[in-house]
């Protein structure tokens, strides 16, 4: 196997593991508020529980630039390794917490240790030949959709067997195995040489400001973060409420519904280098944003919990589709030495998605409803949809002359 392709596996399976750490906790987060911090009022649990998945992305999105800066000074590994190191050690601390403002602290301290998925990726970007790209980033991408899906599962059944507390000791003693895997096989500095000279930090922020089919991606990316994150917080809740109260399985249900749509968003990215040899990339990306908001509502009128599993795993696929696509154009619109610094920016401003969408569906959930929810994420993909296909011209030449550079 050619050394490129062996490396994205290898980074892809460190992320694996890496997503399900970050993830896991999702799927019992409003019930450990409930059960062991002390939270009885289900609009206030609501609410803790936007705002504690919330404050993890927050700062996520502010520490991910410094994190790449260092990645580009002294390297990935050293990056990568000092980011797994700190996330296991404050992950194996969530074992303690009493209060739900200690669990809040401590999901900000995970939040400083973000900046891995972008030093991945652009990792992955830069190791990859260009006629390999999107193939490449759906592997990447299938590679954060499966920690999505193990790590709620994990999660979810962990904690029904043998309380809630005993995730985050399986999560950290994975976080370490992700670090010795990182020491042992990624390379010191894979990307393009950095100046000595660095560019100040608004000139470079204006290395994608000033162009539009990038400013579209990440507000893309955006948008995706913010509705599939927003439903996090309520699901658990919706969920047993479905089922009349009765919280025995609900982590485990919960579990399994995001593990089934993470499965059919993995098969999707896979899938994405033969569509785009039929189809182009702007086509795909606008009708599968599209899909994903109408499968939103559908969520809403399902009757049951099964065939509201069942449009979970419909709107997986369709999500899965557009967020490899969103990031091969990313890579095509800037030049290879550019990359870093752009999806490090990039990654900054989409994972704001993942603050808004949670603490938003929290709130409108305690105020109005769940299914208020639902709507308000289906509305977020149509808006998506709708400014990609009035881009898709420019969306289209940019990937073109991307594929000369």
């Amino acid at each position: 196997m050619e050394y490129w392709k062996k490396l994205v596996y290898i980074i892809a399976a460190i992320q694996v593991g890496t997503g399900i750490t970050i993830i896991g906790v999702v799927s019992f987060i409003p019930l450990f508020l409930t059960s062991e911090l002390g939270v009885h009022d289900p609009g206030e649990a609501a609410f803790w529980s936007g705002l504690i998945s919330g404050a993890t992305p927050f700062f996520v999105a502010f520490s991910t630039p410094v994190w790449t800066v260092q990645a580009q000074k002294h390297g990935e590994k050293a990056a990568l390794a000092g980011i797994l190191f700190l996330l296991s050690l404050i992950v194996f601390a969530n074992t303690f917490v009493a209060t739900p403002m200690e669990f809040l602290i401590l999901r900000v301290l995970q939040g400083m240790t973000g900046g891995f998925v972008a030093i991945g990726m652009a990792l992955v970007m830069n190791i990859t030949p260009k006629e390999k790209l999107p193939w490449a980033m759906g592997v990447f991408q299938a590679s954060m959709v499966s920690g999505i899906m193990f790590g709620p599962l994990a999660g979810g059944v962990i904690a029904d067997a043998f309380g809630y507390r005993v995730p985050f000791l399986v999560f950290a003693a994975l976080t370490l195995l992700c670090l010795l895997v990182t020491l042992r096989y990624i390379p010191k500095h894979a990307g393009p040489e950095v100046p000595k000279t660095r560019e100040p930090f608004m000139k470079q922020l204006s290395l994608f400001i000033r162009n539009p089919v990038v400013c579209l991606m990440i507000l893309l990316q955006f948008l995706c973060n913010f509705g599939m994150s927003g439903i996090g917080p309520i699901l658990p809740l919706y969920i047993q409420n479905m089922m009349g109260g009765d919280a025995s399985i609900v982590a485990t249900i919960v579990g399994i519904i995001i593990f089934a749509a993470g499965g059919t968003s993995v098969c999707a990215s896979l899938l994405v280098p033969r569509f785009t040899e039929h189809f182009s990339m702007p086509k795909i990306i606008a009708v599968a944003t599209l899909l994903t908001g109408v499968n939103f509502i559908l969520q809403y009128m399902m009757p049951t919990v099964t065939t509201l599993g069942i449009m979970r795993g419909m709107t997986g696929m369709t999500l899965g589709f557009v967020m490899p696509i969103a990031n091969t154009i990313l890579a095509s619109a800037v030049s290879p030495a550019e990359r870093g610094t752009v999806v490090g920016f990039a990654a900054s401003f989409s994972i704001m998605g993942n603050v808004a969408g949670p603490v938003a569906s929290g709130a409108v959930a305690m105020h109005f409803s769940y299914a208020a929810v639902f709507w308000m994420t289906a509305v977020c993909f149509f808006i998506a949809a709708y400014l990609i296909f009035r881009q898709r011209r420019l969306i289209a030449a940019d990937i073109a002359v991307g594929r000369h550079k």
